[in-house]
């Protein structure tokens, strides 16, 4: 399936289910859905265009992200029928590294294709750490607050690879 295709499938992805749980639970509000959808969407997007790692720095975002797991046979059958791969959530721990790049890779990534970041990507955070995010500089200590996408995964000769699941 080529990359515009797939774009196109995330757009039409019908995650009905997750809102209709995450409202249930209290974790979202109705008037809220648009937003959160369409930006867990863009950051889909950019897991398709860049070899990454990819900070998600928000963290409404990433509570959809975090639903959507929950629902694993779906979650599995999206990442197979439309991402072509599976998509891991890597939470930042000291065990479980998510490179400091992963920030600046993804304001760089998602300003390149969507423009400027709206204001869900940056709400709960501090002023001071909001302006380092915004300037793609944010050290390295910081960097555990953050979940993401740790990139394409490396292959024995160490080029790059996407895993694919295979028919």
């Amino acid at each position: 399936m080529r990359q515009s295709t797939r774009e196109k499938a995330i757009d039409a992805y019908d995650m009905s289910f997750i809102w209709e749980r995450g409202i249930a639970d209290g974790k979202f509000h109705p008037k809220e859905i648009v937003i959160l959808e369409r930006e867990f969407k863009r950051f889909l997007k950019l897991v398709l265009r860049d070899p990454g790692p990819l900070a998600m720095i928000s963290k409404r975002v990433d509570e959809v992200w975090h639903l959507f797991i929950l629902f694993t046979p779906q979650y599995r059958a999206f990442c197979k029928n439309v991402m072509g791969f599976f998509v891991d959530h890597q939470p930042l721990t000291s065990k479980t590294p998510v490179p400091i790049g992963a920030i600046p890779n993804f304001l760089s990534a998602y300003r390149k294709h969507f423009g400027r970041l709206p204001s869900v990507w940056f709400e709960g955070i501090d002023p001071k750490l909001k302006l380092l995010i915004k300037k793609g500089t944010v050290p390295s200590e910081l960097a555990f607050q953050w979940s993401g996408w740790t990139g394409a995964r490396k292959i024995a000769d160490g080029r790059q690879s996407h895993w694919r699941e295979t028919a």
